[in-house]
């Protein structure tokens, strides 16, 4: 195939372009992990987060004919000393200019942030791969990126009843309820600085609605499936799960599983999501499924082994250095 770039045009996404985006996306996802990864009704909420300016931080590569070959966004909050970009091109055009094209717009989105961080911080263009997809992969090589960190897609069945969960003394567990949600989020929030990139948001109100919007708004939000273990007043640790993931009404999903340091190292972690388990098997899921940094500080990854969870899926995350400085994120504990 020749080059098609010269017919691109780039525009900003509109909520009218997301069936075919959805669909390329879709496409792409077939190929890497074998299954869909989005739904429209998901990805308006996505694209209705505050913390994203779809005419701003989206584009779409259009033919003459209107069909959308690829897409990209880049997105960051602040401090801004990270900005993410997710970009997929459809399968059936690739190696025709369309990535390069979309690549070119986002690092130049990217740049434009560079006065929006502290001075001194070290700040970096993140992308990834799923399960290493060769041209994915190139084309972030041939731009300078290098390889940063693993991310883990596990999973386990729910055909068999899982262990039942023990609770350590004084831990009662319960739903979210009305009033919770900024609770859980501060609570989640403090599990989750010990988790290797987190970054201390300068505004946490902020963070706080952003964070909210992304959970809450999913189509698949229930709360009564937000598991809370409390120690007296005190949130200990969240389980925060979903019925389904991206239109599969056989997988549940555990999104955030954080247990705050005071209450570490009691098993708790482990109760939780044994709990997550049996709750979501009594709902009729057959499987249950979670993401996980490969390398995780606080050793997640080997608890949900113990617990029978498996690989099923690999991200590769690749960074490109924007500007030297000092790191704001956590790297160690």
């Amino acid at each position: 195939m020749g080059q098609i770039s010269t017919e691109l045009r780039l525009r900003a996404g509109t909520l009218d372009d997301l069936p075919q985006v959805v669909a390329l996306a879709n496409a792409c996802a077939r190929e890497t992990i074998g299954r869909d990864e989005l739904t429209i009704e998901g990805y308006i909420n996505e694209w209705q987060d505050p913390a994203i300016d779809i005419a701003a931080d989206t584009r779409v590569a259009e033919l003459p004919d209107g069909t959308i070959a690829g897409c990209v966004e880049v997105w960051s909050q602040p401090p801004h000393i990270d900005s993410w970009l997710w970009g997929r091109v459809h399968p059936e055009l690739r190696g025709r200019g369309v990535g390069t094209a979309l690549m070119d717009w986002a690092e130049a989105r990217a740049a434009e942030r560079l006065a929006k961080a502290p001075d001194g911080a070290r700040l970096v263009l993140v992308a990834a791969s799923p399960n290493d997809h060769a041209p994915t992969s190139a084309l972030l090589r041939e731009r300078g990126f290098a390889v940063m960190r693993d991310s883990l897609t596990m999973e386990r069945s729910l055909e068999a009843a899982s262990p039942a969960p023990h609770w350590p003394a004084g831990i009662v567990v319960r739903s979210l309820q009305p009033g919770d949600e900024p609770a859980v989020y501060r609570a989640a929030d403090e599990a989750f600085e010990d988790h290797w990139g987190h970054v201390a948001a300068p505004d946490q109100d902020e963070a706080m609605r952003t964070w909210l919007h992304h959970l809450t708004g999913r189509p698949e939000f229930d709360p009564s499936l937000w598991f809370l273990a409390l120690d007296g007043d005190a949130i200990a640790g969240v389980a925060l799960c979903y019925p389904a993931r991206a239109g599969d009404n056989t997988l549940g999903w555990v999104s955030t599983l954080g247990v705050r340091r005071p209450w570490r190292r009691r098993g708790l972690g482990e109760a939780l999501l044994y709990h997550a388990f049996g709750e979501l098997r009594a709902r009729g899921r057959t499987r249950v499924g979670l993401g996980v940094d490969a390398q995780s500080l606080t050793g997640a990854t080997r608890l949900y082994e113990r617990a029978g969870m498996h690989v099923v899926h690999r991200q590769i995350a690749f960074e490109k250095e924007l500007r030297p400085g000092n790191n704001l994120s956590t790297q160690s504990i």
